[in-house]
């Protein structure tokens, strides 16, 4: 069993809220975003199995048995500081990264999906600990 287990469910392509820009277009810009965070955690070593599957009801990302929505719901999320990063980053004038209202799983930023995936991991990881106990 893989200690990060993603599935990207899907029914139909997301529809931009108004007045807003959807950061993942598509479902199929969704399914190569995440596969590529999956090729990244796969390079850093961690165990992770991904599935894209088309269902009936909402789009939306569950990671290790629970929804994105559930997994940040009480996380505290900061946004790295300039100084924490060793080389600089270029400048990108984009919406804020916790500016995610949660209907819509193409909407969500890399700093949501990337904290998401961090605490389902770590609580992964804790539960490992314990068995070994």
């Amino acid at each position: 069993m893989a200690q990060v287990d993603i599935t990207y469910v899907h029914s139909k392509e997301p529809e931009c809220l108004p007045g807003k820009e959807l950061r993942h277009k598509s479902v199929q810009e969704m399914n190569d975003y995440i596969e590529h965070l999956v090729f990244e955690m796969k390079f850093a070593g961690i165990s992770v199995k991904y599935e894209s599957k088309e269902t009936d009801g909402k789009n939306d990302v569950i990671i290790n048995g629970k929804t994105v929505a559930q997994i940040l719901d009480g996380l505290e999320i900061k946004t790295p500081e300039v100084d924490d990063e060793p080389n600089s980053k270029v400048i990108r004038f984009e919406r804020d990264p916790k500016n995610w209202d949660g209907e819509c799983i193409e909407d969500i930023s890399d700093l949501l999906m990337k904290n998401a995936i961090s605490k389902a991991y770590a609580d992964s990881e804790k539960l490992r600990i314990q068995q070994l106990l």
